[in-house]
């Protein structure tokens, strides 16, 4: 309940902000989205079938790097719901894009945990980005990597993307695969999409996850 309260908090106050950090001179930039999916599947985990989303996020310029908060709450139609709470910096050097922050995740009913992650990208061809993840309870060190190539087909911007992880838990290992293409098209400053993943991991069966959504940016 406590992180529900925190979370409804940070999304109103990044809603109520919006108007003023279209401004320039604000100096902040912000993401707010509402969507759908089939299954929501988090490292090669499913954690909870049907579900409907809420994303939102908000950074600044601070001169030496870019700070920035964000928020996901992830809401079971039948069972689990999960949710993601990030701070961090962000800096870029030439075509190498380096993140490094705290990320809260909590599942309800479950668990919660904290962890650092340093991400590192690339903008050249298949933005190729590796991410490392550490569990400050248990001592556990996850990593994923993953590619991404964005095509206009005049309609609509086809973003094809793949995922390869390995999940460190107290249960053990695992590792996951995932593929997938997202279809998305800008409404006058409102972005549309609709998408289809393909996931794979070795204590699952593999699962074609369908999803949809709108998201604003400001």
């Amino acid at each position: 309940m406590k992180t529900k309260l925190m979370l409804l908090a940070l999304l109103s106050a990044l809603t109520i902000n919006a108007s003023a950090a279209k401004s320039p001179a604000s100096g902040f930039q912000g993401e707010l989205g509402l969507g759908y999916t089939s299954d929501y599947y988090f490292r090669g985990d499913r954690i909870t079938g049907e579900s409907t989303q809420i994303q939102a996020k908000l950074s600044t310029d601070l001169n030496v790097a870019d700070a920035f908060v964000s928020a996901f709450a992830n809401q079971g139609l039948q069972s689990t719901d999960s949710y993601r709470f990030a701070v961090g910096l962000a800096k870029s050097y030439g075509d190498v894009n380096v993140e490094l922050g705290y990320l809260h995740l909590e599942d309800t009913p479950g668990d919660a945990r904290g962890e650092v992650f340093l991400s590192l990208g690339l903008d050249t061809l298949l933005s190729p980005s590796v991410t490392i993840s550490r569990d400050l309870d248990d001592s556990l060190t996850s990593g994923e990597i993953g590619l991404s190539h964005i095509i206009d087909i005049d309609v609509a911007d086809l973003t094809i993307a793949g995922t390869a992880g390995l999940s460190d838990k107290l249960t053990g290992d695992t590792n996951y695969y995932g593929v997938g293409g997202k279809l998305s098209r800008e409404f006058g400053g409102l972005v549309a999409s609709a998408g289809v993943d393909y996931v794979d991991a070795e204590n699952v069966d593999s699962e074609t996850v369908f999803s949809a959504g709108v998201s604003i940016k400001f």
